[in-house]
């Protein structure tokens, strides 16, 4: 029975052999479950839903990870669907058997003194447009937590430096207000005029590539890229800064429902990623530091 469900796998599905051997596995591990050690088949048509969470809930208690948990469950309920479809089972028993969920992997983020120490060593003290303008992206993602195609699409009339505010427009065209510090205002103003002075046929897009047309999305992820080249993150993006940005409001405790809004979220669960996050930092610094928690 388990063979046939191999082949199954194999010619229809076309799944690759390496998963075809994990599956085997699985269900030689459910084998020997229901028949003991030295089982290596088992009849279908005797299993229970029990019986499957029973299984489980033992491959749970040895600790493996949810991922592999969820493997063997998917497994499991391949098979009783695939025997079920042929015509050999009058019931699925696995019809009702929960796949285990997979944890939410957190959002990568520049630690706070390396983006404020990237941002000090490059000084403004320069008339380069280039220089002045790629230092100012990473300042002002930053700063506001804008998502790329948010930063991208951005008029020049949306930047009100006056007001001290931005203009976005969000998912689904929603648009929010977010604020600009004193300082960013200064800096889009020394952006402005350089941008100005190079490029003297007017546009409404904000922000401009090296042409004069307005950025496209390779070469603002290109910028980024060297931009935060001596960063100590994985992955070095746009989108990382939005993260750096949630993480350093919540961890000098800004309101949730603020950085919701700031960040244009539809929905308060989303934001509270960054929670984990601090909450992370905030168990890594008690393992190093707690002589309690130092203790073997």
């Amino acid at each position: 029975m388990i063979e046939r469900f191999l082949t199954y796998l194999r010619c229809e599905l076309n799944y690759s052999a390496h998963t075809v051997r994990a599956y085997e596995h699985d269900l030689l591990l459910l084998a020997r479950f229901l028949n003991g050690e030295e089982a290596t088949e088992f009849d279908p048509a005797a299993v229970t839903l029990s019986d499957l969470r029973a299984w489980i809930s033992e491959q749970a208690s040895r600790g493996l990870t949810a991922r592999t948990l969820r493997r063997r469950t998917l497994a499991a309920r391949t098979l009783f669907h695939f025997l079920r479809r042929a015509g050999l089972l009058e019931r699925n028993p696995a019809a009702d058997l929960p796949l285990p969920r997979l944890p939410a992997p957190l959002p990568a983020f520049v630690r706070e003194e390396d983006i404020e120490r990237i941002l000090d060593e490059q000084t403004l003290d320069t008339e380069c447009f280039e220089e002045v303008r790629d230092r100012f992206i990473i300042e002002f993602l930053y700063s506001t937590g804008l998502r790329r195609a948010e930063l991208l699409s951005l008029r020049d009339a949306d930047v009100d430096t006056s007001k001290g505010e931005v203009k976005v427009t969000g998912k689904r065209n929603k648009q929010r207000l977010v604020p600009l510090p004193p300082e960013l205002c200064e800096h889009v103003e020394r952006y402005r005029r350089l941008r100005d002075a190079r490029f003297a046929e007017a546009t409404e897009a904000f922000l401009l590539a090296d042409s004069g047309r307005a950025m496209n999305n390779e070469a603002l992820s290109r910028i980024v890229k060297i931009q935060l080249s001596s960063a100590n993150v994985s992955r070095k993006t746009p989108h990382v800064l939005r993260h750096t940005f949630a993480t350093a409001m919540v961890r000098h405790e800004a309101r949730l429902d603020s950085v919701k809004e700031l960040l244009g979220h539809s929905s308060l669960a989303t934001t509270q990623i960054y929670t984990h996050l601090s909450f992370r930092e905030l168990q890594q610094n008690y393992q190093l530091a707690h002589p309690r928690a130092a203790k073997k």
